[in-house]
């Protein structure tokens, strides 16, 4: 697309619409939210129009992605605000720039454009895309109109709004066109490809509708019959530049050095990718190996437990699921993650509000979010751990064997009772807390 003040709507005049625009300036709460667009579209209305109307538009793009987020759910996959407020900020930002006399490319950006093969992939229709859209662009264009009414001169308001009025409709007019085409452009190449044939196989057999494993195994070109070890892999990165393809190749790198038989790698959302693999050594030794690797930054893996034939197929992915689930939204930097690991936690957690009120009932006191109380907690989990052993305890924790005599007697005074009594209650509650805290 050639340069111009928007060339999708060459009508749009050039001069600045209002003149109050580097009077905008954010809430006192967002004043330092950081930005989730491009640096260079940052710095570049920062040059235009000041850091704090810059700002502004931060705060009204994260307020668009919210709102879009609660009202219109199929815009945002797991753990995917971010991805949703990247367009939603880089478009207000883009209005802003257009508004302030400079010249922009189009009125959809790349952050923007970017979310399309994910709405395609998880099979999100264009009428719902252009719903979030047109309230996306109601809630912007209502923060402009309130910022006219308050900082616009008196005398010249009702040129303003009028003036804003057309040139917000003649920009939200075009950027819906162009996320129309493209969005249909990738429907079209995504019906088409391999990958959406052999993923929608794949979630028919999860949801639980059974086929011929001969013929499916054929469709798949993965054999169902054999035993497998299923993972999830996602990235954790707050930008695009967190690509799919880079994803994919991270995963389907995984699973061959793993030295797998065979393998599946599916790429999801955007994000996101599945894969299973048949282990070519006994199950224990395909799962430590893999759990012993290294992914690029802020690239992340989960490992189900190991099954046979389809059933075992399922249950790989709905233990690597849960532990994906637990791992996403925790503070751990773990590379690679097994479900053996989790698999406890993941069962005590699969009613959370239930697990909570257990564990504050079961340690009273010590369930206190003060320092003392955590220290006394990771103190008891490890005494208990380590077979009510003060010495290894303490070396387990650098501290001093009085230092874990005493908070193991003071934990007793805040229980009420020994720590042997209800022991494994005890040690389930414990690790409820540690979990939740992880996951803030």
């Amino acid at each position: 697309m050639r340069n111009s003040r928007l060339a999708t709507s060459p009508t749009v005049p050039a001069a600045p619409a209002v003149p109050w625009l580097r009077l905008l300036t954010p809430s006192a709460a967002q004043h330092s939210l950081v930005p989730a667009s491009s640096g260079a579209q940052y710095a570049r209305v920062v040059g235009e129009v000041g850091t704090d109307a810059a700002q502004w538009a931060v705060e009204v793009g994260l307020e668009v992605a919210e709102r879009v987020a609660a009202e219109i759910p199929g815009h945002i996959a797991e753990g995917g605000l971010d991805v949703l407020r990247m367009g939603t900020e880089s478009t207000t930002i883009q209005l802003l720039l257009l508004l302030s006399g400079a010249e922009v490319e189009g009125p959809a950006t790349s952050e923007a454009l970017g979310g399309i093969p994910d709405f395609v992939r998880r099979r999100v229709s264009l009428d719902e895309l252009l719903r979030g859209i047109q309230l996306g662009h109601s809630v912007i264009a209502g923060a402009f109109l309130a910022e006219c009414a308050r900082l616009g001169d008196p005398e010249q308001r009702h040129e303003q709004m009028r003036t804003l009025s057309q040139r917000m409709f003649a920009f939200f007019d075009a950027f819906s066109t162009q996320m129309a085409s493209s969005y249909r452009e990738e429907e079209a190449r995504w019906v088409k490809s391999d990958a959406a044939s052999r993923l929608a196989v794949v979630e028919d057999l999860l949801r639980g509708h059974d086929q011929p494993l001969a013929v499916v195994s054929r469709r798949l070109r993965y054999d169902l019959a054999r035993s497998h070890v299923a993972l999830v892999v996602w990235s954790s990165a707050r930008t695009l530049d967190a690509d799919q393809t880079a994803l994919y190749e991270a995963a389907r790198d995984l699973v061959r050095h793993s030295g797998a038989e065979q393998s599946l790698v599916l790429a999801v959302n955007l994000g996101m990718v599945w894969a299973w693999a048949t282990p070519r050594s006994t199950p224990e030794e395909f799962v430590d190996r893999l759990a012993s690797m290294t992914l690029p930054a802020d690239t992340h893996a989960v490992i189900g437990g190991t099954g046979r034939g389809l059933a075992g197929f399922r249950a790989s992915h709905d233990d690597a699921l849960a532990a994906f689930g637990l791992r996403s939204s925790s503070t751990s930097t773990a590379s690679v993650t097994p479900y053996r690991d989790l698999d406890l936690i993941s069962l005590l957690l699969a009613d959370r509000d239930r697990a909570i009120r257990f564990a504050r009932a079961e340690l009273g006191p010590l369930a206190a979010t003060d320092p003392a109380a955590a220290d006394l907690r990771r103190t008891v989990a490890a005494y208990l751990d380590l077979g009510g052993s003060p010495q290894a305890a303490a070396q387990r924790l650098s501290v001093s064997r009085n230092t874990v005599t005493y908070r193991v007697r003071r934990a007793e005074e805040l229980l009420g009772r020994p720590l042997s009594e209800r022991r494994q209650h005890l040690q389930a509650a414990l690790a409820i807390v540690a979990e939740t805290e992880s996951l803030g």
